[in-house]
């Protein structure tokens, strides 16, 4: 489990925690790519703000597990992507753009907690909670965006 162990080396990845590393380097490049499309699009400029902190989210995350690869000597793969068009003609209305981008955090904070029961290492569990907790955050601040616009409804309630 070593890993955050101040005396002692850090173990090498195994390949379960490398398959969960990688995952995460391959969602977030998807993330990053969405939020970006979406910024552009976006009418409104509070949607397009936190689209572009969505960006910027995926990104550190993207970095950060780049950099613990890279600081057990693995190369990070190369992850084929696409170029997010200069279009500013929005494919989905803002609604659903926002509702997809709350489904997809939800994904991640499950992905996240996946991740964190999957591995041994200390540091990578932790920064999987530190990820699952700056997810959360974002993702909660794009909720409160929609019930604002009354985009998000309420669900029925349990009569007892």
């Amino acid at each position: 489990m070593k890993g955050t162990n101040i005396f002692g080396n850090k173990r090498n990845f195994n390949v379960v925690e490398y398959g969960l590393l990688y995952h995460s380097l391959e969602s977030n490049v998807l993330g990053m790519q969405l939020m970006k499309g979406f910024a552009q699009t976006s009418a409104n400029s509070d949607v397009k703000e936190y689209f572009q902190k969505g960006y910027e989210l995926a990104k550190k995350i993207y970095l950060e597990t780049e950099e613990m690869l890279l600081n057990s000597d693995i190369l990070t793969p190369s992850i084929v992507s696409r170029k997010v068009t200069s279009s500013t003609t929005a494919p989905f209305s803002d609604k659903l753009m926002m509702f997809c981008t709350y489904l997809l955090n939800g994904f991640s904070i499950g992905g996240q907690g996946f991740g964190a029961v999957f591995c041994l290492r200390n540091d990578a569990i932790l920064q999987s909670g530190v990820f699952a907790k700056d997810v959360l955050s974002f993702g909660l601040k794009g909720a409160r965006i929609m019930m604002e616009r009354g985009w998000l409804e309420e669900p029925p309630s349990m009569n007892n």
